[in-house]
């Protein structure tokens, strides 16, 4: 089985190297564990995601990184799954409205490989092997700052959490039929500008964990 581990910066990815056992990284290993850098935003993570599943056909991808969560009950650095996301920055904002492509008639709510305007993982139920929570998700090419922007994007998508990658690493893997799960762990709350209050170095040495016990998890699957 051949998987690829994603993540949009070396930062996001580098603990996880370091954690993951030598014996998955080997050609001669039947769990054959890869990694990948994507690149920050939705333009760069599409196309090299993209790029990697057509190039190197892998059968999961496994997207890890962190993210902006929207509930201030939220613990920080607490791992979850994404189980569906939004496309939340492209469209306009019109007398204080937030419009996106649905909207404006501009893409119908049920062409593929959007469900119900949104783009949500068909398989997370079965590969969701160590039972995280899972929430919903919004992707977008700017971080939200603006109180106003916040309660807009919770009213309209009700998110757990935002991150600038997740929506394509969805869009690419529905399109193109690649097994695949998102997981991030929750470094700040979103609008929170004061990166002394944000836990990045306990969300890293988490995601690393969680990964290293999902990838264990994943070889004991015969």
């Amino acid at each position: 089985m051949k998987v690829v581990i994603t993540s949009a910066t070396e930062r996001e990815i580098s603990p996880i190297k370091q954690t993951i056992d030598p014996l998955y990284t080997g050609e001669s290993s039947r769990l054959r564990i890869s990694f990948h850098e994507s690149g920050v935003g939705i333009l760069a993570s599409c196309f090299s995601i993209s790029k990697l599943i057509f190039e190197e056909k892998p059968d999961l991808i496994i997207q890890a990184g962190i993210a902006g969560t929207f509930n201030n009950d939220t613990p920080l650095s607490k791992v979850v799954a994404v189980k569906e996301e939004y496309v939340a920055d492209t469209g306009v904002e019109e007398n204080s409205n937030l419009q996106d492509l649905f909207d404006l008639n501009l893409q119908h709510p049920n062409l593929f490989p959007f469900t119900n305007r949104k783009l949500v993982n068909p398989m997370l139920e079965k590969i969701n092997l160590l039972n995280l929570d899972e929430v919903t998700a919004i992707t977008i090419n700017e971080i939200t700052t603006r109180q106003e922007r916040i309660d807009q994007l919770k009213e309209k998508y009700r998110p757990e959490i935002e991150s600038m990658e997740g929506a394509s690493l969805h869009y690419c893997c529905l399109q193109t039929y690649t097994p695949f799960i998102q997981i991030r762990a929750i470094s700040n709350y979103v609008g929170d500008r004061d990166k002394s209050n944000w836990k990045f170095k306990e969300s890293f040495e988490n995601l690393a964990s969680i990964i290293e016990r999902y990838i264990d998890a994943l070889y004991t699957i015969k």
